[in-house]
């Protein structure tokens, strides 16, 4: 009898640990939460405190399930005649922000596999901003210091599906796990708000318009090209994008049908299109 249940424990003791996993597509409904850090243009840290969402200039729709990101204006609107946020003589913002725009879903998640994916559906923002997706655990015993050393922070592409994952050993108990995107740049004068673009964030390929499937004909030509990319449709073009096939953004611009490609290195880009119809993703070659 004993041979039997010292068997019994080998036995369970041999059986694999079994590891929850939490698969978390963006969802404009979650709990979001706002922060800003705040530096000084040479790069030194100047202070960070808890945001409103739509301060940071993060708009959440959950009737189309988006949420888009833009630069931060309210600092400039509400402060213009303040050196601290604003250039006086060049009239340019003051400080770098970085708006963290992210969900903290709870010790349920230490402890399992995270993985937070989501889609790019659009992406016309300024190259002056950076954006970015993470995953992050951060160590209240540490300063609140990233446990994961940035290692899950990657910068998010000008279009299509991305995804991030952390492991179950990863994100053990006692840590403050985050999930979300990260806009970073000047505080920007909101006369320029059109000029910057934006970035919107949702699920799948669906959730977008295609222009093909409003039968709105678009094509792109001459096709290889050597100094002017033109757009054919009678659709009115609201901005554009230029990516490589790695998806990044090497060229932008608004309401025009005349791309000046001279500048792009030889190869084979993605042109994405935004009208108000939707959007329409074609691929050319530069000569």
């Amino acid at each position: 009898m004993k041979t039997v249940f010292t068997s019994i424990i080998f036995c369970l003791l041999s059986l694999p640990l079994l590891v929850g996993q939490n698969n978390v597509e963006f969802n404009a409904s979650s709990n979001w939460i706002g922060y800003m850090n705040v530096f000084n243009l040479d790069g030194s840290y100047n202070f960070g405190s808890s945001w409103e969402v739509p301060a940071l200039k993060s708009t959440l729709n959950t009737a189309n399930n988006t949420l888009t990101l833009q630069p931060n204006f309210n600092t400039y609107a509400e402060n213009a005649g303040d050196a601290f946020w604003v250039n006086q003589t060049t009239g340019e913002g003051a400080k770098t922000m970085e708006a963290l725009t992210f969900v903290e879903p709870g010790a349920t998640f230490n402890g399992q596999d995270l993985t937070f994916s989501g889609t790019v559906q659009g992406y016309t923002l300024d190259d002056a901003y950076e954006v970015k997706f993470f995953i992050k655990a951060l160590d209240p015993n540490n300063g609140y210091a990233d446990a994961l050393g940035g290692g899950k922070v990657f910068p998010l592409p000008a279009s299509g599906d991305f995804s991030v994952s952390a492991t179950a050993a990863e994100l053990p108990a006692g840590l403050l796990i985050q999930y979300g995107f990260s806009v970073t740049g000047r505080n920007a004068n909101p006369t320029n708000e059109a000029a910057l673009g934006t970035v919107t964030i949702g699920v799948g390929p669906s959730s977008v318009n295609d222009l093909n499937t409003l039968q709105i004909a678009m094509s792109v030509f001459p096709n290889p090209a050597t100094e002017t990319l033109f757009i054919k449709s009678d659709a009115q073009v609201q901005s554009y994008q230029v990516s490589t096939l790695l998806g990044q953004t090497v060229m932008s611009g608004k309401a025009s049908k005349e791309i000046d490609v001279r500048n792009l290195a030889a190869g084979t880009y993605f042109l994405t299109v935004y009208a108000e119809e939707g959007n329409k993703v074609m691929k050319f070659v530069k000569n």
